[in-house]
């Protein structure tokens, strides 16, 4: 008999225990269920700034360049021009600082400072085409291919910035949704098991994903050392550890469009070393490579600035970008690269101008314009080296003028 009652209390307390594994298994099902729609409702509420920076691509488009062409081919008059251009400001306006009502995330700032800087740009460009439109004594035509230039600059900016808030959305959205799932198959298991079972297997598991995810955290650092090692390496001449050509022309084009958005000089010079070719027949191609480290280290320790770029572009030929310094500094930077190298004193018995070994220098100096091609600056950067070497080498040949 009190066997039979102790199975009936064990019974009893089993059908109580399970019957509360059931009610937690059903509040907590609902209770997920209801963070999932607020997941959703999270990531589709991100389609809203969405929605707004669209909405800005289409004003710069529909409202601000369109009547532009319009009234370049007379179909607008310039009253009517100057009214669409003045509201087509004021909606952008509205609609960015509609957008910056959202919440943002510290690394998302960079981007839209960045895009805030370009539409106050492009704001100043279309108010300065206003004034000349609305001016009856306008001497000077409007650029369709200025405007061209703005509009798809500010397009690409917006859509960077469109593509980092999508793409920021799916991956909360998809961090989210597998917190989700994950919490799901633990109340399944949890269903399907003794508390201290699932307890057990819940601590195991998630162990093994701590574990995993400092493994995936050291290999992720590992790869990005890599990478970044990798990428230096893809940009950096071998020989001389200075910049190479690739990287050249990834910094010449952006330093450019940067000197003519700021109005601010934008200096290039070309070094190359005199008589290299009887400096590597008397001592060499090895003492030649040395020769070339040499002049290299030089560049780096005279061209210390954050604005200065020294590349190695081929042979015994070098490139200097200079940025945010005046014409006048920027000679004296020649010249104090030329007396540097000078005082190595590396012995140069083929040389015919000095018993060492000298370098010659061409640069120029000049604020970069629309329509000035990045080609003619390089051009006269190699003209004026070609004249140091046609006047005796070992100087620096300057010009402020293409």
């Amino acid at each position: 008999m009190e066997s039979l009652k102790l199975k009936s209390k064990l019974l009893y307390l089993l059908l109580m225990l399970g019957f509360g594994l059931v009610i937690i298994g059903l509040i907590g099902y609902l209770n997920i269920q209801n963070i999932k729609r607020h997941m959703d409702t999270l990531y589709f509420g991100s389609l809203l700034p969405l929605s707004e920076l669209n909405a800005i691509t289409d004003t710069y488009h529909n409202d601000l360049a369109s009547p532009l062409y319009r009234w370049s081919n007379q179909l607008l008059s310039d009253e009517q021009t100057a009214t669409k251009i003045s509201l087509g400001l004021e909606r952008v306006n509205q609609l960015w600082a509609s957008y910056l009502t959202h919440d943002k995330r510290p690394e998302e700032m960079a981007y839209v400072n960045y895009a805030e800087t370009q539409i106050q740009s492009i704001e100043r460009y279309f108010s300065q085409t206003r004034t000349l439109i609305l001016d009856q004594n306008r001497s000077l035509p409007l650029s369709l291919n200025t405007l061209d230039d703005n509009i798809q600059s500010i397009h690409n900016t917006i859509q960077q910035l469109i593509a980092y808030e999508n793409a920021s959305a799916k991956y909360e959205h998809s961090i989210l949704l597998a917190h989700y799932e994950n919490a799901l198959m633990q109340l399944i298991l949890f269903l399907g098991v003794i508390l201290i079972l699932v307890m057990s297997i819940a601590w195991k598991i998630f162990a093994r994903i701590e574990l995993q995810q400092q493994q995936l955290i050291e290999s992720t650092e590992a790869l990005q050392h890599l990478n970044h090692k990798l990428e230096q390496a893809s940009y950096t001449d071998s020989l001389t550890a200075l910049y190479n050509r690739r990287y050249f022309n990834i910094v010449y084009e952006r330093e450019f469009k940067r000197a003519m958005r700021s109005n601010k000089p934008f200096v290039f010079m070309m070094l190359d070393i005199d008589f290299f070719k009887q400096y590597n027949d008397n001592y060499g191609h090895l003492q030649g490579d040395i020769a070339l480290q040499s002049v290299a280290k030089v560049l780096k320790s005279t061209l210390q600035r954050p604005g200065d770029y020294p590349f190695r572009l081929g042979g015994e030929e070098f490139g200097i970008i200079l940025s945010d310094i005046d014409c006048k500094n920027a000679r004296s930077m020649g010249e104090r690269i030329l007396a540097n190298i000078e005082s190595l004193k590396i012995e140069h018995k083929g040389s015919k101008i000095l018993p060492t070994l000298s370098v010659s220098i061409g640069g120029i100096c000049i604020i970069p314009t629309a329509h000035m091609g990045e080609d003619a600056l390089i051009h006269t950067a190699d003209t004026n080296l070609y004249a140091a070497k046609e006047r005796g080498r070992n100087q620096v040949v300057f010009s402020n003028t293409l």
